[in-house]
């Protein structure tokens, strides 16, 4: 489960579990840190936000060829391209300074990050409890342009040693069509992977004036008009793309717009 459906609004699982740990270390901190003369909470939002920046820019480090045409990139946090560890190894940094300069600080720290540490464990077991593992390639009947049929798990015997990377987008998404040509390009250059793209929500005919307005050349271009691929895998919304390893296998799901750097991160995951 990527994301979590707030009314209109989709949330990304993991990020909805960090608010809730650092929820927690709040609590638990400020209880630590009372009566101690010491402004823990102002240190624990810092520690928070030392911890996300360090997460961000060891993922932007891992993927730096891929940020110095569009630096700006960087800053476009949508993508959801963080490293775990290195935000783990951020917060430890700062709680290790903050704890040497001020002593008051130590207990509440400690305290703080053991209770926001408990409930990511607590929340990541959930979370990975409710998600299928490994979940299998559906063979559902899908479209061609040119009005015959095929399946995903068809195109996966067709290339049985690439990962494949299969989008679902419509053209009325936003993101779905800022995604597209970066898609597009990826395909063309990577051999190695197969990149499918499914449309839903969308008649024929509005696929190719789509096609025919952005000039975009896709291979793999497929139509579920009664989104019986995006029922049978739960998509909560678009654009949504799937990394299946060579064994056909769901090894991740991104829900929400790609950058370069993330679709390079899940195509790493789906060839190991």
């Amino acid at each position: 489960m990527d994301v979590v459906s707030l009314g209109p609004l989709l949330m990304p699982s993991r990020g909805l579990i960090g608010i809730a740990a650092l929820l927690v270390a709040l609590a638990v901190g400020a209880a630590l840190g009372h009566g101690r003369r010491v402004r823990i909470v102002d240190r624990l939002m810092a520690m928070a936000l030392v911890g996300g920046l360090a997460a961000r820019l060891v993922f932007v480090a891992t993927y730096a060829p891929l940020y110095i045409d569009a630096p700006l990139a960087i800053l476009d946090i949508r993508d959801r391209g963080f490293s775990p560890w290195g935000g783990v190894a951020g917060l430890l940094l700062y709680a290790a300074v903050a704890g040497w300069r001020v002593r008051a600080a130590r207990i509440p720290l400690a305290g703080a990050l053991a209770a926001g540490a408990l409930t990511l464990i607590i929340g990541t077991a959930g979370l990975q409890a409710v998600t299928p593992a490994h979940q299998p390639m559906p063979s559902t009947a899908l479209a061609r342009i040119d009005d015959t049929s095929t399946t995903l798990t068809e195109l996966k015997r067709q290339a049985p040693d690439k990962p494949m990377v299969v989008n679902l987008w419509a053209s009325w998404c936003g993101p779905c069509r800022r995604e597209m040509p970066m898609l597009a390009r990826y395909q063309a250059e990577h051999q190695a992977v197969t990149v499918v793209f499914v449309n839903e929500d969308d008649a024929v005919s509005a696929m190719h004036q789509f096609l025919r307005q952005t000039d975009l050349s896709l291979s793999n271009a497929l139509i579920d008009a009664r989104h019986a691929l995006a029922d049978a895998l739960a998509i909560p919304g678009y654009p949504t793309t799937l990394f299946y390893d060579a064994d056909g296998r769901l090894v991740r799901r991104h829900t929400g717009l790609l950058s370069q750097a993330t679709l390079a991160h899940g195509v790493n995951q789906a060839a190991r």
